[in-house]
């Protein structure tokens, strides 16, 4: 459906760096987004991009293996080696008694290979509401990212600040975090630190795990808000299948484990405006996919983050434009550039 946003949102997102919109997406559409985190949940273990960080977590700090895990196609001993050596670092883990193995999917590009996810990315209402709350004639989009938390999951997700994940700089950026269930603060919804994208900082990015910046980062470790929640402006909002969350790529946000029975999906999708430059971030997540080589200061404008919006005309779908990518398989260089990816 078309969103029309009110001066009181614009307000919002602007003042407070985050704004919650709601029933920006009708059933069916949300339905089509459901199926495909559901295949992308089935079919982690194929995926170069997925993790489950729960299991991860359990693994570092619990000592439990499981035969079947996402972590072991990747070097946990490494991560462990990463985190254990961190002197600040501590689980962020919700005091849960075991009731089965709880789930915390993340996965990357999922547009590159969904087209369910690439309808959304590229021609839905959000490029349009970007341009809107960022002021930008110009809107590119960046990339998704899936966050799946099975019921009882105990690993929470560090408070952190997406910008220093992206290997882009400029200060006109927005996510929109769009779940596909019911969620509230109990099941893992999202908490922002109200006007926490006004003072320029840019933070070092983190392992979701814990505090523990990602290895080669350079900038400041984000603020240990995890310690004493109550000390800082915390923003939460309960929401239904169909609302949106919007927040600036500076905002500081977490979330707690998923406390209840029921599934926690939600997918975010990363538009950047006409400021944006690439650049090569000390810690930023390696570009598995990408096809396009960018050089610091070019318009990241590129088959790996299209322009979509304006559009040529309104009927044009880019969705269209470009193939879908059924086999993507990463550079052995990409795969080993880093301990983690895609983090964001």
């Amino acid at each position: 459906m078309e969103k029309r946003l009110t001066r009181a949102q614009l307000r919002a997102f602007h003042e407070d760096g985050v704004v919650l919109l709601k029933d920006v997406f009708e059933a069916e559409e949300i339905a089509r987004l459901r199926a495909a985190l559901d295949m992308q949940l089935a079919n982690a273990n194929k995926s170069p991009t997925a993790y489950d960080f729960e299991q991860i977590a359990a693994e570092i700090w619990e000592g439990k293996k499981a035969a079947d895990s996402v972590a072991h196609r990747f070097d946990v001993a490494a991560l462990s080696a990463v985190v254990k050596g961190d002197k600040n670092a501590r689980p962020l883990r919700e005091a849960l008694s075991d009731r089965g193995r709880g789930t915390f999917l993340f996965e990357a590009s999922g547009w590159r290979r969904h087209r369910a996810i690439r309808d959304f990315a590229l021609d839905s209402c959000l490029p349009k509401l970007a341009a809107e709350l960022l002021d930008s004639p110009v809107v590119s989009f960046w990339d998704d990212t899936t966050f799946i938390k099975g019921p009882f999951t105990k690993q929470k997700t560090a408070f952190h600040q997406d910008l220093g994940y992206n290997n882009y700089d400029g200060r006109n950026a927005i996510v929109f975090w769009t779940p596909l269930d019911s969620a509230t603060e109990a099941s893992g919804v999202m908490k922002y630190i109200r006007r926490s994208h006004k003072d320029g900082s840019v933070y070092a990015p983190n392992l979701f795990l814990s505090q523990t910046t990602m290895p080669g980062a350079t900038a400041p470790k984000c603020p240990d808000i995890e310690a004493d929640e109550d000390s800082f402006d915390i923003i939460c909002y309960d929401v239904e299948p169909g609302d949106v969350i919007a927040h600036h790529i500076r905002t500081i946000h977490g979330a707690g484990g998923n406390l209840t029975g029921h599934m926690r999906r939600a997918i975010s999708f990363h538009y950047c405006g006409e400021d944006a430059r690439y650049f090569s971030r000390a810690g930023a997540a390696p570009r598995l996919h990408d096809v396009d080589t960018l050089a610091d200061g070019d318009a990241i404008c590129s088959r790996d983050h299209p322009v979509v919006w304006p559009r040529p005309w309104p009927q044009l779908k880019l969705a269209d434009l470009l193939p879908l990518r059924t086999n993507v398989e990463p550079s052995a260089e990409a795969m080993n550039s880093n301990t983690t990816s895609h983090a964001a």
